[in-house]
């Protein structure tokens, strides 16, 4: 697989740090947090999973450390959110167009873990299951810091899963001999198309047996 630009790849990143930073500052916003939970939350949601994803494949300095600007990003987006009374009158808006900003990240920091995947030499299903670490990492502990059971471990819209097969069509792009560049976009629209249909549409993967199931006596509680 041809690499893209550096500045290709910093262009992208830098799209999904956004995003993806929006997204945990709507979160704060719902959950009433200050102006420290705020940067916390946009902070961990953007860069958890490239941290992660950094860790893994032993790239130093971690992404965020290299491009220091990512951070000085987050707190200007976060400063104007919490105290400007008009962006927090479109907070509400945000809050309704959260799942498409939410869909933006999913995409855009998947891309970017399928290129350092295969950059530092893994194999096709690896390089997917890296994507969908680093585009899912930062919404696992943005959910576990507002006591959210995660949203990729609970029955609902396809998130992890619209990662996964987006990735795919991305290493797929070399064996089906097209540019890459249209296998990316073919990758990122399948993620954002997918994650958005399953929330509207109602696309789910079959749920567990165990759903829906009434439930018996807890049985670590003694009963009366």
């Amino acid at each position: 697989m041809n690499a893209p630009p550096p500045q290709l790849t910093l262009a992208v990143e830098a799209a999904a740090v956004v995003a993806s930073a929006v997204s945990g500052m709507v979160t704060a916003a719902r959950a009433k947090m200050d102006v420290v939970g705020t940067f916390t939350l946009a902070l961990v949601t953007a860069f958890g999973g490239g941290t992660l994803r950094d860790v893994l494949l032993e790239r130093r300095p971690l992404f965020w450390v290299a491009n220091k600007e990512y951070v000085f990003l987050t707190l200007l987006l976060c400063l104007p959110f919490v105290y400007s009374r008009r962006a927090f009158a479109a907070a509400d808006a945000l809050d309704r167009n959260s799942t498409f900003v939410d869909s933006l990240g999913l995409a855009l920091f998947s891309l970017t873990g399928v290129r350092y995947a295969l950059e530092a030499g893994l194999s096709p299903l690896p390089a997917a299951l890296m994507g969908v670490v680093t585009g899912t990492f930062g919404g696992v502990l943005r959910d576990v810091l507002v006591s959210e059971v995660p949203a990729i471990f609970r029955p609902g819209p396809l998130y992890a899963a619209a990662s996964f097969v987006g990735c795919l069509v991305v290493l797929a792009g070399p064996h089906l001999e097209v540019p890459q560049a249209f296998a990316d976009a073919s990758g990122f629209a399948t993620i954002v198309l997918l994650r958005l249909a399953s929330v509207r549409l109602g696309l789910r993967l079959p749920a567990p047996h165990w759903i829906g199931k009434a439930k018996g006596p807890d049985r670590r509680k003694p009963t009366s």
